[in-house]
């Protein structure tokens, strides 16, 4: 079975490697531009992680998050942001993001963190 992650970054350099990079790890990656975008796709196909940067234009990561909520989605988030402060940590959490990492940050922390999801998850 091939896990989906869905990669939602407004910066098409970082999003086409985050998806390059898990691609080569063996999941299959959908990608979208901001949080709108990710809802559309949603709309047609599931996918089984979500990794979203929190500022984007048109619907942020928080957003995102909130919207998937609001739809009992339980679609695991990690939410990866260059602003991190620890009340936005806490608002994300609040709201249901799964996860939260601060950029800079190693791909490998980042890719460690899906596998053992999905190793907790029994999918992997």
């Amino acid at each position: 079975m091939l896990l989906t992650v869905m990669i939602v970054e407004d910066d098409a350099a970082i999003r086409r490697l985050y998806s390059f990079l898990l691609t080569e790890s063996g999941y299959n990656v959908i990608e979208a531009d901001d949080g709108q975008m990710a809802l559309d796709k949603l709309a047609a196909q599931t996918c089984d992680l979500i990794i979203t940067d929190m500022n984007m234009p048109r619907m942020g990561g928080i957003e995102l998050t909130r919207s998937l909520r609001a739809r009992n989605s339980e679609t695991y988030v990690i939410m990866v942001t260059a602003y991190g402060t620890p009340d936005t940590e806490r608002e994300a959490i609040k709201t249901g993001v799964n996860e939260y990492i601060t950029k800079p940050f190693d791909f490998e922390e980042l890719e460690g963190r899906v596998r053992q999801y999905f190793h907790t998850k029994g999918a992997w």
